[in-house]
């Protein structure tokens, strides 16, 4: 799957990057690696918007370090909602998820 990470200062896009992965924990480490920013903390609340919508939003209080922009967006694209499977928390704690 694709997804695309955004950096956004004053709605305006200062840097992206489109990128293809498994899964969306991974997408996020993948987007933070080429963007050259610490991983954010991943909560039920991202899980559950990529869930709902295709897309969620990092605020600098997600953060552990401090960082200059007002939000990393991360959105699937081309998302086939039939084939797709996404891990829940439910899924992980019942171990049910598949692994790479």
């Amino acid at each position: 799957m694709r997804y695309w990470g955004k950096i956004k200062t004053e709605d305006r896009i200062i840097r992206d990057v489109t990128l293809n992965e498994s899964d969306f924990v991974h997408a996020v480490a993948a987007v933070c690696d080429s963007l050259d920013l610490s991983k954010p903390i991943i909560c039920a609340k991202h899980h559950a918007e990529m869930k709902s919508f295709s897309r969620t939003v990092f605020y600098p209080d997600d953060f552990v370090e401090s960082v200059q922009f007002d939000t990393l967006e991360i959105e699937a694209i081309g998302r086939n909602k039939r084939n797709e499977k996404v891990i829940t928390l439910e899924s992980l704690a019942d171990n049910k998820h598949e692994r790479s």
